[in-house]
C-alpha cells in the first residue's frame, strides 16, 4: 500500500512498503529516495556476504590472530560501507544532494559540467570531457528502482541551466 507525506518545501514522499524503501517522486521541484544495495541486490549480498565472512575465517585460521582476522573486518567493513549502509538522495531546482553516513555532499546544478547514465545510476561530473578523476571530484546518484525519473528530471535541471 502507499501512501503519500508532505515533506520539506512542498515534497512529497511516497513510502513503497514492498520491499522497505523509500522512493519519492515529488512533482517538478524535488526527488527524492533511499538506496540501500544490501537490500535492492539481494543474491548478489548474500555472496558478497559469504565472501567477507570467508576471508575473515582464512585470515584466522591462517595466521591464527583474532586481532587480524578483526582488523580485516575492520577494514573491508570500511570500503564497503558504501553496500552496507543506506544513502539518501535529493534533487531539487538548486542542486543534488547526497547524505551518507551524515555527511551532506551538495552539488548545484551550475557545477555540474557534464552527465552520463551508468548502470547503477547517474554520474554528475565538473568535468567538460571525461576524466579519470570522476570517481573522485564527481557525484553518482544510485538508482534504486527509479532510472528513468532520475535521469529524466538531471536531463531537465541540466538543460534548463545550459539554456540559461
Amino acid at each position: 500500500m502507499e501512501c503519500l507525506t508532505p515533506a520539506a518545501e512542498g515534497c512529497y514522499n511516497r513510502r513503497v512498503s514492498q520491499d522497505g524503501q523509500e522512493k519519492v517522486r515529488v512533482g517538478a521541484e524535488c526527488l527524492r529516495w533511499r538506496s540501500h544495495p544490501v537490500v535492492d541486490d539481494y543474491p548478489r549480498s548474500l555472496l558478497l556476504v559469504a565472501a567477507v565472512i570467508a576471508l575473515c575465517v582464512g585470515v584466522w585460521v591462517s595466521f591464527d590472530s583474532v586481532g587480524l582476522a578483526a582488523l580485516t573486518v575492520a577494514v573491508l567493513a570500511g570500503s564497503l560501507a558504501r553496500y552496507f549502509v543506506p544513502t539518501d538522495y535529493e534533487l531539487d531546482g538548486s542542486g543534488a544532494s547526497v547524505r551518507f553516513l551524515g555527511h551532506l555532499r551538495r552539488v548545484g546544478w551550475g557545477d555540474v559540467r557534464r552527465f552520463f547514465v551508468a548502470p547503477e545510476g547517474v554520474q554528475l561530473s565538473p568535468f567538460e570531457r571525461p576524466s579519470r578523476l570522476e570517481s573522485f571530484r564527481g557525484t553518482l546518484l544510485r538508482f534504486a528502482g527509479n532510472r528513468d525519473e532520475v535521469v529524466r528530471f538531471v536531463e531537465d535541471q541540466v538543460a534548463a541551466r545550459r539554456q540559461a
